[in-house]
């Protein structure tokens, strides 16, 4: 029998010269080229799963994690923009029933619309928009199961981080209030085609049971607000989004120093705050 394109590992350079494509900077594309790196998205992201367990993959490019994750029993749905891709897919994995590509833009992420939730999701993403990705995983937690993402370094090191830290910000609020982020694995640039210019990390993200505080507009008002501006005291930053009066009897309520930084704060107390700002 003919070995297909989902049964063995190939690198994409192959992939890509077999279809006479390169790599293209619009759609910030970087193909991932360690074996051994994919091995490690598929498995954080397939982590006590089901067989046959719905997988969305965000830029499934020439299909490298898609055939991992097919090679380990998942059904994955990819999304995927560019026309090249599309055909390149279509013609290397149209006959496998395990994959579904579709046309469409993560930035407009829809989990629901795409795979039975709480679903998993999986992906290269494209460093552009990995803010908004991350985002819609807060916005959409309830769909989520499970997510393991290649990010910029730097990324990992904000969500990752901890309060009283450079790093920790209104990412870091956002994401840990709803998910566990845990790191899998530092990714240098010569693991991509090509070579991007910043080192990377998988992480994955597990949901939490409930929020460590309730997320709302006046929470969202108030961690923005809080880091709009470090080097303010909470007090002074906090009145780019409340009145005086009202931030005053908030911290008095809730034993919070005015004279902090919103950076020290914990999420916990983030969410104190923010019930007596209500």
């Amino acid at each position: 029998m003919t070995p297909q394109p989902w049964d063995r590992w190939e690198d994409p350079r192959r992939v890509l010269a077999r279809h006479g494509l390169r790599p293209s900077r619009r759609h910030s594309q970087n193909f991932l080229t360690s074996k051994s790196v994919v091995e490690d998205i598929a498995a954080a992201v397939l982590e006590e799963a089901s067989p046959g367990c719905e997988v969305l993959e965000i830029g499934p490019g020439v299909g490298t994690l898609s055939a991992e994750l097919v090679r380990r029993g998942a059904r994955v749905t990819a999304i995927e923009k560019d026309p090249r891709m599309l055909q390149l897919l279509e013609k290397e994995f149209g006959e496998l029933d395990a994959l579904r590509v579709v046309s469409g833009d993560a930035v407009a992420l829809r989990i629901d619309a795409w795979i039975p939730v709480p679903g998993r999701v999986a992906g290269n993403l494209p460093y552009a928009i990995t803010g908004v990705i991350l985002r819609r995983l807060v916005e959409q937690r309830r769909c989520v199961q499970r997510a393991a993402l290649m990010v910029q370094r730097e990324v990992r090191d904000r969500l990752t981080a901890a309060p009283g830290t450079k790093a920790y910000g209104a990412p870091t609020v956002f994401v840990q209030n709803v998910y566990e982020v845990a790191d899998v694995c530092s990714v240098p640039p010569g693991a991509f085609h090509p070579p991007p210019k910043v080192h990377s990390s998988v992480i994955v993200l597990r949901p939490r049971h409930a929020p460590r505080a309730k997320d709302d507009t006046t929470f969202t008002q108030l961690v923005r607000a809080a880091f709009g501006q470090r080097r303010k005291t909470l007090r002074n930053a906090l009145r780019a989004a409340f009145d005086r009066e009202r931030v005053e009897a908030a911290l008095a309520r809730c034993g919070i120093d005015g004279g902090r930084r919103g950076e020290t704060l914990t999420v916990e107390e983030f969410g104190a705050l923010g019930a007596a700002l209500r």
